[in-house]
């Protein structure tokens, strides 16, 4: 017949199992976040229990300790053996290399084994490991290596595998109910449960704060290991405009969705003679995310681009991509460039991007940065034609956006596109282009040039005027077929500056006479003098703007009104902060009361007389410090009106004198937690009404007596 006594113990080791078992599983659980499959979380599951209870369940049988693991350490590696019995490393390799390849691995992780073996073995030592210290004495040992299965999901993700904290609260919860249920001392249930409930409470709460918190430079060991890359070797699309130009016709893309422009390449280095774009290249997450981001204002788009006459290996987006439908595309980060290693014949894929497109009256506001956008301002010597040109043109402007838009329009105004012109990129070809005599004959390409020449002359003009500028390459929308295809052509080809601003992106600039593919910028004419002050007192037109914006006329357009002033805080939030304050207060006051009566409980009887004197002293009553412990407590049931005081009292002088003059109860501790009660319960309400909510809380006990 099974007794309760025996059913409790029962449930008792049953628990002692369970619990070290779900901490340890919960961590594997957050370790198994990078894979992003539900089933390879069940895996880890499974992983990180098996192994414990297996452990557990042989030492039940009589097997001996060392002799059981050695077992379980034999079959887990031989399952990680057999994992990678199909992947192109050994199992030595995988292990040796396991930490480089999953920092530098695309995330999410690919479900292969050479990425799955090094976890999955990990976590079944950790098991063991746990199963083996479940009979140690202050039982910290599954929290620990549950703690590091949950260190190493979330390193591997940046802190996404447990974005909101949830994980490392359940951790933490499952942490105390476990010492509070399975504690070896002999006090009753419900103090602990008391005691340790506002500790957990606490500490989610402070968890759950520290996750909201935001972190402006997360850390990630990925930035310690330099990931693989690929060096691609491909021709320049710049050279290529001409001869697109000259076949104006023929059908170069398919394309369905949002109609904008497509980026081909981005070209960001110039030696005089060429651009040049990026040759290293790293592999796109393989859900297909760049991990790029789009600035403040930028417009997103999604297309469905097909290749027909193109050929090549860039693969053209709406602007930065953010998203890519292929698992073999590379990435240049840098500018965002995407590459195809394989055959692009027929090839049809998906992309979302966006394209930077602030208003105008953050353009007039811009100012350029100063610091890491060196690479993007670098040019060659100048002639000192070529030189005094490029200054007399921003002659008049004032503000960075005013400098880039006084060269658009110069180039479109004083230019002329023509498809047959020469190509090249070089200086001498551009000073030809911009400085040249058409007259002359011995000067080709004077005044005349493919959209290479307008781009390339912004971007050398851009730059000597210290705005950073890059080239790209890519194609207009192209003209709608029918059934929501666009055709994109030769004609289509078009190369184009853009200018970063402090704050708002990469903003496009198209120089080409006559394109539309961006709107064309308006010349910015110097801010008028204020005008209670004379004209002479106003700052030159060459010198920089003050910070504040000028008010804008009664004809501005809208998008130069000045911006609405930054909202005030609702008026609620120093309500809700003071509130917070005081609820963290109280708290933090009910915990430690909390610890107090912990730690006069463990005192045993000299504690139980600490705690009368401390409700004495929430009374507004304090015994004399030279008076006897009978006498004060004697005093002490008169003022309270009860009997407990006393035999509370007595129990602590013989504790501290002597044995007890007769035989002990059967349980001296009952009838010591039942006196205190009794004094608690009639010290509180000795108070008046509006101080009994203070009670628990109040700080009073803590001055020195």
């Amino acid at each position: 017949m099974i007794t309760t006594e025996t059913a409790r113990g029962a449930a008792v080791q049953g628990l002692r199992v369970a619990w070290p078992t779900a901490l340890v599983v919960v961590g594997a659980s957050v370790l198994a976040a990078p894979w992003h499959h539900w089933w390879v979380t069940l895996i880890f599951a499974l992983t990180a229990a098996l192994p414990l209870l297996l452990l557990r369940g042989a030492l039940r049988l009589g097997m001996s300790r060392w002799v059981a693991t050695a077992l379980l350490v034999l079959l887990s590696v031989m399952g990680a053996y057999l994992l990678t019995s199909r992947a192109e490393m050994s199992l030595g390799e995988t292990v040796r290399d396991v930490v480089p390849r999953l920092l530098t691995a695309p995330t999410p992780y690919a479900t292969s084994a050479d990425l799955l073996a090094g976890p999955l073995l990990a976590t079944a030592l950790v098991s063991l490991l746990v199963g083996l210290r479940l009979e140690g004495r202050h039982r910290v040992e599954a929290l620990v290596g549950a703690v590091l299965l949950y260190l190493g999901g979330v390193l591997l993700t940046g802190g996404d595998a447990d974005p909101w904290g949830l994980a490392a609260a359940l951790l933490l919860a499952l942490a105390v109910a476990g010492w509070v249920l399975l504690d070896d001392h002999a006090e009753p249930l419900r103090p602990r449960v008391a005691t340790a409930a506002p500790l957990g409470v606490v500490g989610v709460g402070v968890l759950a704060a520290v996750a909201t918190l935001p972190v402006a430079n997360g850390y990630s060991p990925r930035e310690l290991v330099e990931p693989p890359t690929y060096q691609v070797t491909a021709s320049n699309p710049l050279t290529q405009l001409g001869a697109w130009a000259t076949n104006p016709s023929v059908e170069l893309l398919r394309v369905r969705g949002d109609d904008v422009p497509l980026r081909l390449v981005v070209l960001d280095d110039y030696d005089g003679t060429q651009w040049y774009s990026a040759t290293r290249f790293e592999t796109v997450r393989t859900t297909g995310e760049t991990g790029l981001r789009l600035d403040r204002y930028a417009v997103g788009s999604q297309v469905q681009v097909a290749f027909a006459g193109l050929g090549g290996n860039w693969l053209p987006s709406p602007g930065t991509p953010l998203d890519i439908g292929m698992t073999d595309a590379l990435l240049d980060d840098g500018t965002g460039t995407l590459y195809h290693r394989g055959d692009t014949d027929e090839l049809t894929y998906e992309v979302t991007g966006g394209y930077d497109e602030p208003p105008e009256a953050a353009l007039l506001r811009a100012q350029v940065p100063t610091r890491g956008f060196e690479r993007y301002t670098e040019l060659p010597p100048l002639s000192p034609g070529l030189a005094e040109y490029a200054g007399a043109i921003v002659a008049d402007a004032g503000t960075p956006y005013a400098r880039a838009a006084a060269i658009e329009q110069q180039l479109r105004r004083a230019y002329q596109f023509s498809p047959s012109a020469p190509s090249g990129s070089a200086l001498y070809r551009l000073e030809a282009f911009l400085l040249g005599d058409p007259d002359d004959p011995s000067v080709t390409g004077a005044r005349q040039g493919t959209s290479e020449q307008f781009a390339s002359s912004f971007a050398v003009l851009a730059r000597f005027n210290g705005l950073p500028t890059r080239v790209v390459v890519g194609f207009g929308p192209g003209q709608d077929v029918g059934e929501g295809t666009r055709s994109v052509r030769g004609e289509d080809a078009l190369a184009w500056a853009e200018v970063y601003f402090e704050g708002l992106g990469w903003v496009a600039f198209s120089p080409t006479p006559d394109d539309e593919t961006f709107t064309p910028r308006q010349p910015v004419s110097p801010p008028p003098s204020p005008p209670d002050q004379p004209e002479s007192e106003g700052p030159p037109p060459s010198e920089p703007p003050s910070s504040e914006a000028p008010a804008p006329s009664s004809d501005s357009p809208p998008d130069a009104a000045a911006p609405a002033p930054v909202a005030s805080p609702p008026a609620w939030r120093p309500y809700a902060v003071a509130g917070a304050g005081l609820a963290g207060l109280a708290v933090l006051l009910l915990v430690l009361r909390g610890l107090r009566r912990l730690w006069h409980r463990r005192r045993g009887a000299a504690g139980a007389w600490a705690e009368v004197l401390d409700a004495l002293r929430l009374t507004g009553w304090r015994p004399a410090p030279h008076q006897p412990a009978d006498l004060a407590a004697a005093e002490a049931d008169a003022r309270l009106g009860t009997t407990a005081a006393v035999p509370v009292a007595g129990l602590a002088e013989q504790a501290a004198f002597g044995p007890p003059a007769g035989p002990p109860s059967a349980d001296p501790g009952a009838d010591r937690r039942t006196h205190l009660r009794a004094v608690r319960r009639a010290a509180r309400h000795l108070l008046p009404w509006y101080r009994r909510w203070w009670y628990h809380l109040d700080p009073r006990v803590f001055a020195p007596r």
